[in-house]
């Protein structure tokens, strides 16, 4: 549909699959892209092979041996990035978990500081096209094993619905790293539309996620009223996620 906006939000998982990833993007042609798990060393990268503007939110410090060989020792941001050549009217983040002033370096593997000290955002902008305002708010939740809820995701939820509740009408999009049918997806998703189709049994790639067999669905699309998502595919073979692709009308 011309008059509505396209999206596509994506766990890239750092720079594994830019081939793949990049290419996809430049096929679908979205009018905004909302992207988790970004190295700040590719933003332009991204920027110029898409021509599109883009807004960063860092979460954590990468660094690994691969840094240490790869890029004189430092570690490189990896956050929220979200793309578009939309007119931007609103650019702006909230931590619900950490703040932004102090982005830890955290080694790969180190799941515990992950979970407790990893900043945790939501990357709000606005865009209009065709008189049209949509809010999108671009999101990485709080991690934790197995699937399965821990104190740190129920306190993280307290402050995100807290931040949410103060944005009137908004699109939400991310990796929520929590599967739909346990307490912290299906809060969400009693105060705000899940617009992942009921058949998708998983949005985590069956190939190229470490894990095999994982049938969750961890990544999101979130309405209030406002929005109307006309069509929405799930899908694989980019990522360690799958992308969300969706068409989505604003009255």
């Amino acid at each position: 549909m011309s008059n509505s906006l396209k999206i596509v939000s994506l766990n890239i998982e750092q720079d594994k699959h830019l081939d793949r990833v990049i290419p996809f993007l430049k096929k679908q042609n979205p009018d905004v892209i909302l992207l988790q798990e970004v190295l700040e060393k590719d933003i332009t990268l991204f920027e110029n092979a898409l021509g599109m503007n883009s807004v960063f939110t860092g979460m954590r410090s990468v660094f690994t041996l691969l840094t240490v060989l790869i890029r004189n020792n430092e570690a490189s941001r990896l956050g929220l990035l979200t793309l578009s050549n939309l007119p931007l009217l609103k650019n702006d983040n909230a931590y619900y978990r950490g703040n932004g002033a102090n982005i830890p370096n955290i080694q790969e593997g180190d799941l515990k500081k992950i979970i407790e000290t990893m900043p945790r955002a939501i990357q709000v902008t606005e865009f209009v096209k065709e008189n049209k305002h949509y809010c999108l708010i671009n999101t990485h939740f709080t991690w934790s094993p197995n699937g399965q809820p821990n104190p740190e995701q129920h306190l993280d939820l307290d402050i995100l619905l807290k931040l949410l509740s103060e944005i009137p009408q908004f699109i939400l999009c991310g990796d929520f790293n929590t599967p739909r049918g346990t307490v912290i997806f299906d809060t969400i998703a009693s105060k705000y539309k899940d617009n992942i189709p009921s058949e998708i049994s998983t949005t985590i790639d069956q190939n190229l996620h470490k894990a095999r067999n994982l049938n969750l669905v961890v990544d999101g699309l979130f309405t209030t009223p406002q929005y109307q998502v006309n069509s929405i595919k799930i899908i694989d073979g980019l990522s360690d996620h799958c992308a969300i692709v969706a068409e989505i009308s604003s009255y």
